[in-house]
């Protein structure tokens, strides 16, 4: 068995202060982000093609999800999305909770469901630098 020397220390350190720095950028860029309420929308996707789009009201919209993969139910509400019916075995897509920023997530793997809430006038888009390296 082979030990472990400072070296490869070093090298695990310097690689999870990379990591720890790239993500703390984009946590910190993520609370700058400037948006409006009622100018947000969410992005429905199933099996990575686009289901739906839906504008973030205050009014109450239920969109109901019914495709091969399974059943889910969304409820729009105060500006916000959350998932209140999944039909997958463990429900963790509706313990995600409440979403009503930019860039927060609603995921049902076993459906196939993604939900992303997105600023549409904002700095988000495929022209956006995801790193520089």
């Amino acid at each position: 068995m082979q030990k472990i020397k400072l070296g490869d220390f070093m090298i695990i350190g310097i690689a999870f202060l990379i990591v720890a720095l790239i993500s703390g950028v984009k946590w910190f860029n993520s609370l700058n982000d400037e948006y409006v309420q009622g100018q947000l929308v969410a992005q429905i996707t199933v099996d990575g093609k686009a289901y739906k789009t839906v504008n973030l009201t205050k009014e109450e919209q239920i969109i109901d999800i019914q495709t091969k993969y399974g059943h889910n139910t969304l409820k729009v509400i105060d500006y916000g999305i959350q998932m209140i019916f999944a039909d997958c075995p463990k429900k963790i897509s509706m313990q995600m909770g409440f979403k009503s920023k930019p860039h927060e997530q609603i995921i049902c793997i076993p459906n196939r469901v993604l939900v992303e809430v997105i600023n549409p006038g904002g700095s988000q888009g495929e022209d956006e630098l995801d790193a520089i390296i």
